[in-house]
């Protein structure tokens, strides 16, 4: 999906207060977190947009932390309560999004230096998407529109879309 113009504040953002307090903590967290659990392919922790280091773009009402470990893929899900934004921090990742029933490929990276206009996604609402991790772990952070509490999370049920389960995120 084409960046927007949120998408690309929060990356403006994120790029000037990611080695600050709290968001350096919880990413040293997270990826313990993972380090410590090594079946699991991925770790996360959501973080309050009030303790951010900066103002977020009007309508943001969570953020996530997330740490993926290399080559895994994550199947097609969807928030049809959120429009997701994700800022890559490190790695690489290929994220799959389902347009006009085809799935468009968007390249996502983030790097040690200076976060560009491919290190953020924006992701609207009810859009399926799935991710696979390149060589490396994949580092970064999700905003959504939902609160914590109530962001859904949307999976198939098998590969037919059609038939889907619902889950709360933050459970």
């Amino acid at each position: 999906m084409q960046n927007d113009q949120v998408a690309a504040e929060l990356s403006n953002l994120v790029d000037s207060f990611r080695k600050s307090d709290p968001i350096a903590t919880v990413l040293t967290r997270v990826e313990r977190a993972l380090k410590s659990q090594p079946d699991q392919p991925q770790a996360w922790e959501p973080l309050s947009v009030i303790t951010l280091p900066f103002d977020v773009p009007e309508g943001i009402r969570s953020c996530w932390v997330f740490v993926l470990r290399e080559g895994a893929f994550f199947g097609a899900e969807r928030h049809p309560n959120s429009h997701q934004r994700t800022i890559a921090l490190s790695g690489d990742a290929l994220i799959e999004v389902l347009v006009d029933d085809s799935w468009s490929q968007s390249p996502i990276r983030g790097t040690t230096d200076v976060l560009d206009s491919a290190s953020a996604i924006s992701i609207p609402p009810s859009v399926w998407h799935r991710i696979t991790i390149g060589e490396g772990k994949f580092v970064s952070m999700s905003f959504h529109t939902a609160l914590p509490e109530q962001l859904i999370e949307e999976t198939p049920v098998g590969e037919d879309l059609s038939v889907t389960r619902q889950r709360l995120y933050h459970t």
